[in-house]
């Protein structure tokens, strides 16, 4: 006969007492006799009090059972509310232990590269976790086997990899390193984007560290003199070589107590410069006025190739502190790169801390042994004390210029990181996924990342330090977003594809333009105003178009991604702006504002990223007047701030001209032009640059000549290999006031005599100019003198180059 045993015991008024029992009815089967003899036996000195029991459950994780022991169970009505606190604070501290475990897991994924095992994101391992962790701690189990088996194979093919490779062994190990700590994505980067043969920092070993309990000028001394006992802990800062020695006694010589001369500092440059394998080098020394020391230069800081592109000539500042000085002169701030040296000075340990990097006794003792790469070598001690624009530039364009393109990207932000001390290999790969590469977002994370605090950003995990915890990078990078969207309409059209991209970035318009009418607080035609943001986003490079009427966020930077989690509500204030901003705009300033773009006057603009936009809608049989207008507005600003496109491209030049005249005729009736130009000319430049560059000449020329009552422009071109000269003469008034004597301030922005919102044409053909890619060509302005007998005016004169004559041209 089989006994009902769970029927038997779900009426048993005991069971509360028994762990066993409660857990094999939870289950909602027959526990087996023999388990539960065991059980009861185990009590046989008496069960335990119901409290206890449930405590029991609670650190077994049976919160299901538990749960129910406090629903039925007459003994804990009592403390009932106090056993449920307790009920809450174990779920929710297993309900934390999963998350931290599959994020865990998914993190050592992403660092593999490689798919984390099928279910491990499901938020139905929480809410499984809430009522009982055992199965959950299981399966958890399972899938950490199978990630750490798929590492270990995709492990083994990378080693084969790196073994196939000519790698420098400080790479070789450096890989080897990553991919023991399961960084497989950073290593895999490494061995694709950073060639063999190529100096990497890994091939630059770190230099010894420094023994606190050393002084440095008593071990500088016992160097410099031979005649001293030799110490055996000193032999690490023995000179390595003669140019090493020779440094080593210029130093000396420069730091006693008469040394501090012009002779002496000379002597110590050229020893310096002989030290980094620049040769025999003799640059001027100036005493400063101020008598605190001297002022002179060096080469071979940047001399080894990865880190040229860092420094345009190579040519670094030295200031030699004399004895007594009370430290490094502020006016040192004012030079870009500096570097330092006298006896006291010491590094202040900050980034951009001191207006000069300081190359102490200890730090210069610590080179002395150094044989290979010995400017990075001294670079790395002195980067770090410069502010981070000498590495990274003051500007996303200069980053964007200093980065190069391609493979060089990484390459180079690996030495910017390294040289400014934020880490590795490992924390350019966390840049680049926070960042896309997105050069705006990275030169804000760059900035941010611990200004003014010694570079410390790598956890011992390896892993950039938390930058999204970060809540001030976070905002900073927002922050950056919404300052590269023109207008209020650009802005909202940021947040409503943020809302509405899926994971791998795409962006369906029907859905942003569904988000932007959902979060608009009023009538208004968001269709348009969307269409005129994703074309201003398009330009700035944070939209591409994917596909007939789908767009694509660019970059793929995780950044985004966060930012999305609060975009509806950005969104909504977006939206809600839009109405007051329109109802802010003075009356008719729209249509003047239109009117003012002819046909002549839009040539300004042909290099602004917007311009291909405000064409397209113009020239359309029907055009909403809100989405050109806003475009206008976009293309205006964009040349204002002088972002534009590259001026590169071949076209012949008379063909440019002789169209710029029909449209200036119309413009100024009086003015007759004069083009001389043989009609095979070709100039390299696009012709939309030299457009906007003869308008903005033209234009001065033509109003200067319509104000004397009407006159003649003569434009003379010539070919004098391997540039056009050309030669602008007019008629009118000539430079006036202060450009008389200084002719060269016409290219100074905002320099004008014609009144408010103008002074800036020259300037951005200046700018325009120095774009050029097959330069040089240059622009100079002055009076005509005696180079017409009639035409008296000014005297605009261009050097253009010509197109080389390789393949392709």
């Amino acid at each position: 006969m089989i006994i009902p045993l769970h029927g038997l015991l779900a009426d048993w008024r005991g069971r509360f007492r028994h762990q066993a029992v409660l857990t094999a009815l939870a289950a909602g089967t027959d526990p087996d006799p023999q388990e539960l003899a065991t059980a009861l036996l185990a009590t046989y000195h008496g069960p335990a009090a119901p409290a206890e029991v449930y405590r029991r459950l609670l650190d077994a994780g049976e919160f299901q059972v538990a749960g129910g022991m406090l629903t039925d169970c007459p003994e804990l009505r009592d403390g009932a509310v106090d056993f449920r606190q307790a009920l809450s604070r174990a779920r929710a501290a297993a309900d934390e232990a999963v998350r931290l475990k599959v994020g865990e897991l998914l993190r050592r994924a992403e660092d593999a590269d490689i798919a984390p095992p099928p279910g491990l994101a499901a938020a139905g391992l929480r809410e499984r976790a809430r009522l009982r962790t055992a199965p959950v701690a299981a399966q958890l189990a399972q899938y950490e086997e199978i990630l750490a088996r798929d590492i270990e194979t995709a492990v083994g093919a990378l080693r084969e990899s790196a073994g196939t490779d000519e790698r420098e062994p400080a790479q070789t190990a450096f890989v080897n390193d990553l991919l023991a700590a399961g960084q497989l994505r950073v290593a895999r980067a490494v061995l694709e984007r950073e060639p063999p043969g190529a100096l990497l920092p890994e091939a630059v070993p770190q230099l010894p560290p420094w023994r606190t309990s050393f002084d440095p000028e008593v071990v500088r001394q016992v160097l410099v003199d031979p005649s001293a006992p030799r110490v055996a802990e000193y032999q690490r800062w023995e000179p390595a070589d003669a140019s090493a020695r020779a440094l080593l006694d210029a130093y000396d010589d420069l730091m006693s107590e008469e040394g501090c001369t012009r002779q002496a500092v000379g002597t110590f440059t050229s020893a310096l410069g002989r030290f980094l394998g620049r040769g025999d080098q003799h640059a001027p020394v100036t005493a400063r006025p101020d008598g605190t020391g001297f002022m002179t230069s060096f080469d071979g800081l940047f001399a080894e190739d990865p880190l040229r592109h860092l420094h345009e000539t190579g040519r670094v500042d030295l200031f030699v502190a004399a004895p007594n000085s009370p430290g490094l002169p502020g006016d040192l701030a004012g030079l870009n790169q500096c570097v330092a040296v006298g006896h006291g000075l010491e590094p202040s340990g900050y980034l951009g801390g001191q207006p000069g990097a300081v190359l102490s006794t200890r730090d210069l003792l610590r080179l002395l042994p150094v044989t290979e790469h010995r400017p990075t070598a001294m670079l790395r001690l002195l980067a770090r004390q410069w502010p981070l624009t000498v590495l990274a530039g003051r500007t996303p364009k200069d980053l964007d210029r200093l980065l190069g393109s391609g493979e060089t990207r990484w390459q180079r932000l690996r030495w910017i990181v390294d040289l400014a001390g934020l880490g590795d290999a490992v924390a350019v790969d966390e840049m680049e996924s926070a960042t896309g590469f997105d050069t705006g977002l990275l030169h804000t994370m760059l900035h941010r990342a611990a200004p003014g605090q010694p570079r410390t950003a790598l956890l011992p995990s390896g892993r950039f330090a938390s930058w999204e915890d970060d809540t001030d990078l976070v905002r900073a990078m927002e922050e950056h977003l919404a300052g590269r969207c023109p207008d209020q309409v650009a802005l909202v059209t940021l947040w409503a594809a943020l809302y509405v991209a899926d994971s791998d970035g795409r962006v369906g318009m029907d859905d942003v333009r569904a988000a932007a009418a959902m979060a608009a607080t009023s009538e208004k035609d968001t269709a348009a105003a969307v269409a005129a943001g994703a074309a201003a986003l398009a330009a700035d490079g944070l939209l591409r178009p994917d596909g007939e009427d789908d767009l694509r966020l660019l970059p793929r930077a995780k950044v985004l991604g966060m930012l999305a989690h609060h975009a509806e509500d950005r969104l909504t204030h977006a939206v809600a702006r839009l109405p007051a901003a329109a109802a802010a705009e003075p009356p008719g300033t729209r249509s003047l504002l239109l009117a003012r773009l002819t046909d002549w006057h839009l040539n300004r603009h042909r290099l602004a990223p917007a311009f291909a936009a405000y064409q397209s809608l113009n020239s359309a049989d029907s055009t909403d007047g809100n989405e050109l207008l806003s475009t206008a507005r976009r293309m205006l600003a964009q040349t204002e701030a002088g972002d534009r496109l590259a001026p590169d491209g071949t076209s012949l030049l008379d063909q440019v001209l002789r169209e710029l005249v029909v449209e200036l005729s119309a413009a100024h009736a009086q003015v007759e032009v004069d083009i001389r130009c043989p009609v095979d000319a070709r100039a390299a430049l696009s012709a939309d640059a030299l457009r906007v560059v003869f308008y903005e000449i033209l234009e001065n020329a033509a109003e200067s000549v319509s104000a004397a009552g009407g006159g003649t422009v003569q434009v003379s071109v010539q070919i004098d290999e391997p540039d056009l000269v050309i030669d602008i003469l007019d008629s009118g008034e000539g430079l006036l006031g202060q450009f008389q004597d200084r002719p060269t301030l016409v290219f100074r922005k905002g320099q004008t005599t014609k009144g408010p919102d103008r002074g800036h044409g020259l300037h951005q053909v200046r700018s325009i100019l120095a774009d050029v890619a097959e330069g040089p060509a240059e622009i100079t302005v002055g009076p005509a003198g005696d180079a017409h007998p009639t035409l008296r005016g000014a005297h605009v004169h261009l050097d253009l180059p010509q197109p080389s004559r390789g393949v392709g041209r």
